[in-house]
Formats: C-alpha cells, structure tokens, sequence
C-alpha cells in the first residue's frame, strides 16, 4: 500500500482497527518510512517486558555490589561504586542505541536479552570462581567492575530499543521509561526482602537470567516489526533463548549444590 496514493489513505487500515489507514498506522508510522501494525496484547506485552528487564538488571548490579562487599569488604563503597558505575554504563549504553541498532530494533533487543541472560547468570558464579583461583586482588577487582560496566551499557541499550518498540506500537517513549523506573524500584526491594535473605546470591542470579530468558522468547510478540529477510535470524534467537531458558531451569534445580561449591570456593582463601 503506497503512502503517497490518496485512494490507498483513504483505504481500511491493514491492521484491522476498522478506521482509515490515513488515520490509524500511517498518522503512527510518520518519519519512519513503515506501517505500524498494532496488535491488540502489544501495549501490555511491552510494558510487562519493560517492567520485567528493570527488574533482572537491578538485581544484577545488586548481586554484585553484595558479592565485592563479601570479597572485598566496605559494603558501602561497593554499594556506592556499583550504582555509580551503574548509572554511568547505562549513559553508553544509550548513546550506542543509534542508527542501525535502533533501525533492527527486534534484533538487537534479542541480542542484548542473550548477552544479558549469559552474563547476568553467570556473574555472581564467575566471581566465586575467579577468587577460588587465587586471582590477585586488584584483577579480581578489575573483573567485576568489568562486569558491572557490561550490564549497564546493556542495559542503557535497552531502554532506547524498547521505547523503539513502543513508538513501532504506537505508545509514548515516557511511558516505556515510567514503566522501566518502576521495575528497578521493584527489584531493589524484591532484593533487598526476599532474593537475597531467602534465595541467596547464587540462585538469586539463575532466576534474575531466567526471567531474562522469559522475556527474549516473549519477543516473538513483536515478529511482525521483522523485516522478512531478517525473520529467520529473528526465529533463531528466540531458540538460542529457548535453550539457555532450560539450562538456567537446570541450574536452579542444583542450586543447593551449586550453591554449596561457591562457599567452599569463598572459604579457599
């Protein structure tokens, strides 16, 4: 359907709302050079996704502001630290959300979910790990702002795509950013009383990448933003997840003894 024909403006919109396409998803789609095709669940699928990725990234950072307080002591500078290298990393992360990245915006958005779910999962044990083996003190230290760093600047990636998201569904980018405000609220205090006092830091890290994982198959919701040459790398990502989903689901089952190996590693030295 050109944009440019009067007849065609004039015509039903494609997606289904039963008003004119000149009023419906091409007045949703201007500047952008596409037609919006609104699904009815879209609106509610994105904002449970906003709410949810705030939610896993907090809880990330907070995992491992208390893990360098156990390693390393002084539990309000690597509080203080963590947040402050938080925020910062999720500026760079926004300032890459540009050009092609937004363009693709599915893709990239399933590609940042990926990273998140690998590296958010196993930060935590990586940690344990790293000091298990002896790794001197200020490489040790290194490595885990390392990964502070890495969460935030995906993070800051994320906001941009979903507010991209949004506006494809035709919702306001202050809403998406409402919404992803109120889910690092939720996560500071679903740390704070329940996944740290009752999980614990390892478990807690299985399940935060789990629900990660949740979100990046939810992505599906949004194939019809896909451009169709690219539906194929779209379907694969969403496997890649299916598949990190059930080893995280594994995980969780031995956290008991996971959880166990990570205190004998702490206790080494």
């Amino acid at each position: 359907m050109s944009t440019a024909d009067p007849a065609a403006r004039n015509a039903p919109c494609p997606c289904g709302s039963g008003k004119k396409y000149k009023k419906c998803c091409l007045a949703k789609s201007s500047g952008r050079g596409r037609v919006v095709r609104r699904s009815r669940s879209a609106p509610l699928h994105l904002y449970a996704s906003t709410l949810v990725l705030a939610f896993c990234s907090i809880v990330y950072e907070l995992l491992l502001a208390q893990a360098l307080s156990a390693f390393l002591g002084n539990t309000v500078l690597r509080y203080s630290v963590t947040i402050g290298l938080y925020m910062l990393s999720m500026g760079i992360g926004a300032l890459l959300a540009q050009g092609s990245v937004l363009k693709n915006s599915v893709l990239a958005l399933q590609r940042v979910e990926v990273l998140l779910t690998v590296i958010g999962g196993a930060s935590v044990m990586s940690l344990f790990v790293l000091h298990g083996l002896g790794l001197p003190g200020g490489l040790f230290s290194l490595a885990a702002h390392a990964l502070i760093v890495v969460i935030g600047v995906l993070t800051g990636l994320e906001i941009p795509l979903l507010m991209e998201l949004g506006a494809g569904q035709g919702e306001e980018a202050g809403n998406v950013l409402g919404v992803d405000y109120l889910g690092a609220f939720l996560g500071t205090v679903a740390f704070s009383f329940v996944c740290y006092p009752r999980l614990g830091l390892v478990p807690t890290a299985f399940l935060v990448a789990a629900l990660n994982a949740v979100v990046g198959i939810g992505l599906f919701q949004f194939r019809k933003l896909v451009p169709g040459e690219q539906a194929g790398a779209h379907r694969r990502w969403i496997g890649v997840q299916s598949v990190l989903l059930a080893a995280l689901v594994t995980c969780l089952s031995f956290s008991g003894q996971i959880g166990e190996f990570a205190v004998q590693l702490y206790l080494r030295n």
